[in-house]
């Protein structure tokens, strides 16, 4: 994931997840560079007008309050971070830990060592932001004038949600920020949105360009579409539950899922291996029609759970650093054109039997822009890393004895 978080941290509070489709992506760093950012400017500018308890600040260390104007946490790429900005980010990044893993400051503060990773993924989250002002220097990238009127429009367009100048000030409070620092991250949403644009897509210094992707996804062993049929561990499982089988029929494909992995969750390890079982048995059956010459896409629809199968006719275009599971990947690269493959087992979803496709320019050519940043998305998450690699970070006095009462 592009907002990385510590292995330990993973480690500590890692939940158990349901399936999701393997089609589904890992968030980018280029893509998501600015999300604090942008997060910030959508949650002051929401339709809403009724602004949450706002917070005051504080800052308390040794027992003793700070004050904090002109206070200077830590310096990074050269760069101040003052409290409120230091503030902000604290507590969207532990937002982030209760919205991926369930834990609040209450549980990080109780698990040893949470606080520490805590604080070091406030650092991580700051040098992301950073980054856009790095590339932005380094590219001679700046705001102009239409610029700067799209950021006042912003703000301003943010103050119409509220009847009054008092309820924009307690909006903003309720969501850790000042007028001042709004402002700098609008800008820096702003920003970002140059460097995307010049940088990092249409050809830009760190894209690949429409040329060379043309020769990238005709090449085999770099590009490969297939079409897959997914037959999950828990499309044997009974469901048991009265008002989940009276709207079964009703369901998406994904509810339905949903729906057995709940019942698969409920059984004993025994019923488990048995589900598993008639599972593996069925995704026998469906290998063999498939390797009988029966038509793949009339299976897929009979057989397979895979949403992605039904939003997209085409399939999935991989790449070998494409966020698929490797099991998929390796098994996808190893057929030949048209060629369907035994049963390729993932502990993650189960099992698939994948058909390897011819590649479809004319479909490429139509979603050439969006391609190419899929495939420009490792390498610049690698320049992301690079970069904060090398970001010099410097600590004021106090940052060494923040603990988790220090910061409201």
């Amino acid at each position: 994931m592009l907002k990385k978080f510590s292995a330990a941290v993973l480690a500590i509070f890692m939940t158990v997840s349901v399936f999701t489709s393997c089609a589904d992506e890992t968030t980018s760093s280029s893509s998501k560079a600015d999300a604090s950012s942008s997060s910030a400017a959508e949650a002051v500018s929401s339709s809403d007008s009724s602004a949450a308890e706002a917070s005051e600040a504080s800052f308390t260390i040794d027992g003793e309050s700070i004050d904090t104007e002109d206070l200077i946490i830590c310096t990074i790429d050269g760069i101040d971070v003052d409290f409120d900005t230091f503030r902000y980010y604290y507590f969207y990044t532990i937002n982030l830990y209760t919205n991926n893993y369930g834990a609040n400051l209450d549980i990080i503060a109780q698990t040893d060592g949470g606080f520490e990773l805590l604080l070091d993924d406030v650092i991580t989250q700051l040098k992301q932001e950073y980054v856009t002002l790095h590339l932005c220097e380094e590219n001679g990238i700046e705001l102009d004038e239409d610029d700067y009127e799209f950021v006042e429009e912003t703000i301003a367009s943010a103050k119409e949600n509220y009847d009054t100048e008092e309820e924009y000030i307690e909006a903003l409070k309720s969501t850790y920020l000042t007028e001042d620092l709004y402002r700098r991250m609008v800008e820096l949403s702003r920003l970002y949105e140059k460097v995307e644009e010049t940088l990092l897509t249409n050809e830009g210094k760190y894209a690949t360009t429409k040329e060379e992707f043309r020769e990238i996804v005709q090449d085999p062993e770099q590009y490969a579409r297939v079409r897959q049929i997914l037959i999950p561990y828990q499309c044997q499982a009974e469901i048991t539950d009265e008002d989940t089988k009276d709207s079964y029929d009703d369901m998406t494909l994904s509810e339905k899922m949903t729906a057995k992995q709940t019942a698969f969750s409920e059984l004993s390890e025994e019923e488990q291996n048995t589900a598993k079982e008639a599972a593996k048995k069925l995704a026998e059956e469906v290998l063999e029609k498939a390797r009988s010459g029966e038509d793949f896409d009339s299976l897929i629809k009979e057989y397979g759970w895979d949403p992605g199968m039904e939003a997209d006719s085409q399939g999935y275009y991989m790449n070998r650093n494409s966020n698929y599971v490797e099991e998929f990947i390796n098994a996808g690269f190893d057929l030949e054109e048209n060629e369907v493959s035994d049963l390729v087992e993932s502990t993650t979803y189960g099992w698939f039997i994948i058909k390897r496709l011819p590649i479809d320019m004319d479909y490429v050519e139509e979603n050439i822009e969006s391609m190419i940043i899929e495939y420009d998305s490792p390498a610049i998450s690698q320049l992301y890393s690079d970069i904060m690699d090398e970001m010099e970070v410097s600590y004021s006095e106090y940052y060494d004895k923040i603990t988790p009462e220090s910061i409201t």
